[in-house]
């Protein structure tokens, strides 16, 4: 991440993010990770039914979360499943609000979680796509330290470029066609999400 390092403008260094992120992209597009999209897809409906269930959202977020993780691991491996992980935990709770009893947090599930599953999935692929953000600047963190870089300063900079990077998913999600599965097509949104990082914005003439 020479850009990162040279203190290069943030979307060079978004660019070459997802220009040098071949590996990262193969990693993120494996059904291992398509699974937890699906999980995505699911919990759309099934989450408020969980919050009924249990005792509080705590506890639904948890057996939400290992469920995901023991799916994803039926259909294979992918060094970015921390990464999914993550993603899909900071999307639940972030859907949820902060709401902790079941009843509330069924009101935020149903008031944030978007207009459709497939809104819902797309969320999901910027998160994903934010934390691979936030992975590669946290790896560089030592590198930033010698160009007396503080933490707190590489703490925002990691912020802001996964920010960025999260909005690529609305130019890249596209809905499914009729009868298509998520888990056929993830590879497809995750391709177009790393195009649309590896661009250079133009430039006002």
């Amino acid at each position: 991440m020479s850009a990162l390092i040279g203190g290069a403008p943030l979307d060079r260094v978004r660019s070459e993010l997802f220009n040098a992120g071949n590996d990262w992209q193969i990693e993120l597009s494996s059904a291992a990770v398509a699974s937890f999209a699906s999980t995505v897809e699911r919990l759309y409906d099934e989450m408020p039914a969980r919050l009924a269930e249990s005792t509080s959202a705590t506890a639904a977020v948890g057996s939400a979360l290992s469920e995901a993780r023991a799916a994803s691991h039926e259909v294979g491996f992918s060094a970015a499943l921390p990464v999914a992980e993550r993603a899909l935990a900071r999307l639940v709770l972030s859907t949820l609000g902060g709401a902790e009893n079941p009843i509330a947090a069924t009101e935020q599930w149903l008031a944030n979680r978007g207009a459709t599953s497939s809104e819902a999935v797309a969320r999901y692929l910027g998160e994903v796509l934010g934390q691979y953000a936030r992975h590669v600047v946290d790896r560089e963190a030592g590198r930033l330290a010698e160009r007396s870089i503080g933490a707190a300063t590489s703490a925002a900079l990691s912020t802001e470029l996964a920010a960025g990077a999260r909005q690529l998913a609305s130019a890249a999600y596209s809905p499914a066609a009729v009868g298509e599965q998520l888990s056929a097509r993830w590879s497809q949104l995750v391709s177009a999400a790393f195009e649309a990082g590896a661009a250079l914005p133009r430039r006002a003439q």
